[in-house]
Formats: structure tokens, C-alpha cells, sequence
């Protein structure tokens, strides 16, 4: 029947993220902390993440197999890609590998000093920034209009692979297209922008107090309670100072349960 039998097990990844966008430079910088739950029967050596931003470095393999005919994943520009700091966890002294004869740009390869066993879980946790690329890959880049910057940001923090009992590690490089197979669980992530920008995020936002005006929070609440499509800030306001919050930034704070992936937009237009 393709159901799940009676031995299926499935590993799961829980994210905490703090990031900061700058919109003088395009970049994006965080704090992240995975907890990973090894539910599989084996005890597993190292962890596998997924470190999508290579891709717009010049000598990424993506970048090699469509800049040259260009087309849909083809890069316009070039970036650093992920830049990586602080890598640590939990009583463990963890090392890297991004490249070398067999890794290549859009994984990381993390040796553990002892194997994560079966029914336990690990935190690791590390710091990482990177440019918003000008054209990305669909899901991911910047546009100029007329009101400013547009950001739309998907595949922005490192993520585990997923093991399962089918191939172990699957470490496909990325190579721009097609869609990620990844573990589920929870996220929790914020992002601090410039406050003269409205951003949207996957899952619930937990604190709109912090980024609508008294104003806006009303309109927010008859939302909740509509099924009318209900503007809290429209395209009159843009423009207007007090539309948004008296302060330099805002941080905004987003939630979702037993998901694979999350993404997020900002810009000043509604």
C-alpha cells in the first residue's frame, strides 16, 4: 500500500534561528542551533548538512553546469556563499568539511568524536551569513523596484540531510533545480530588519504587537476573525512613518510544528 510498516522509522530535526537582515550590504546573518534525534537502529559517525548558498559561489559545480548555456538556474552574479563560524555542540569538539575530493560546495560533512547512537539526540549549533544573490533560483534572490528592495529568502540556513533506511545519507549536491528531500520537526526563527519593511514568514507570527502599530493590531485582530480578505498596512501607507513601529529595526518572530522547511519575504510594498 506504500503506508509505513511496522519497523519504519524516521529521524527528525528541530531549528532555533535568530538572523538579521542588512539591507545596506543584502546580507543575511544568524545563530543557529539544531537539535537532531537519531531514530534510526544505527549508530551514525557524522551528520550531513545541506548548504545551499554555495551554489552561487563561481566555482560551484551548479554554477558550472548552467552559467555558460544560462537559462532558469543560470547565476547573473556571483556570491561568497555561506560564510560559517562557531561550529560546536554538546560536550562534543566538532570539524568541517565543505571541500575536498569527494565534498562539494553545497554540503558539509561534520566527523563525530563519538557516534550518535540509536534514541539519542544532539544539539549543534553554529553561526553563518551570507549576500542575497540579485537573481537566485527561484525561491531565493533580491529585485530593485521603485519602492525599494525586495527580498524573497528560501534555502537560508544549513540543514541537515536526511538518513534513511533506503540510502543512508542522501547527499544529492544542489544544482538549482528541483525540491529537497528533508527531515520534519519544529522551527522557531526571527529575523530583525530595518522596521520601514513588512516581512512574511512560513508558520504563525508570535509577537505582531512588536511589529504593527496600535492602528494595524486592530485590523489584525478582525482578521483573525474574518473570512474577508483585510488589509493591515495597504499601499496607502507605505510612505507614512507612523505605519510602522518607532524604532530603528523590528524583529519579528515566526513558529511552525512538524515541517520541513521554512521561507520568508520582506519589502516595503504591501
Amino acid at each position: 500500500s506504500g503506508e509505513p510498516g511496522p519497523a519504519y522509522w524516521q529521524n527528525r530535526a528541530d531549528y532555533s534561528i535568530q538572523c538579521k537582515l542588512d539591507t545596506a550590504t543584502h546580507s543575511i546573518s544568524g545563530e543557529l542551533t539544531m537539535t537532531y534525534t537519531n531514530n534510526s537502529p544505527d549508530a551514525l559517525r557524522f551528520l550531513w548538512l545541506q548548504m545551499d548558498q554555495n551554489i552561487y559561489q563561481k566555482d560551484s559545480r551548479g554554477s558550472a553546469t548552467t552559467t555558460q548555456t544560462g537559462g532558469r538556474w543560470a547565476n547573473a552574479s556571483y556570491t561568497k556563499g555561506y560564510q560559517v563560524n562557531n561550529l560546536r555542540a554538546e560536550q562534543q569538539t566538532l570539524k568541517y568539511s565543505i571541500k575536498d575530493a569527494l565534498i562539494v560546495d553545497t554540503r558539509m560533512q561534520i566527523p563525530l568524536e563519538q557516534p550518535l547512537k540509536p534514541g539519542e539526540k544532539m544539539k549543534v549549533s553554529l553561526s553563518y551569513e551570507f549576500e542575497v544573490p540579485e537573481y537566485g533560483t527561484d525561491r531565493m534572490g533580491r529585485l530593485k523596484t521603485k519602492n525599494g528592495w525586495v527580498y524573497e529568502v528560501a534555502q537560508w540556513f544549513p540543514r541537515v540531510c536526511v538518513y534513511d533506511d533506503l540510502h543512508g545519507w542522501n547527499t544529492m549536491p544542489y544544482l538549482g533545480a528541483g525540491e529537497f528531500y528533508l527531515e520534519y520537526g519544529d522551527i522557531d526563527f526571527s529575523i530583525t530588519a530595518p522596521s520601514d519593511l513588512i516581512l512574511v514568514g512560513s508558520g504563525e507570527l508570535t509577537n505582531p504587537k512588536e511589529c504593527f502599530t496600535a492602528e494595524q493590531m486592530k485590523r489584525w485582530e478582525k482578521a483573525a476573525g474574518s473570512d474577508q480578505t483585510v488589509m493591515i498596512r495597504d499601499e496607502k501607507e507605505i510612505k507614512d512613518r507612523n505605519s510602522r513601529p518607532a524604532t530603528p529595526n523590528t524583529t519579528w518572530r515566526f513558529k511552525i510544528q512538524n515541517t520541513r522547511d521554512v521561507a520568508w519575504a520582506a519589502s516595503r510594498v504591501v
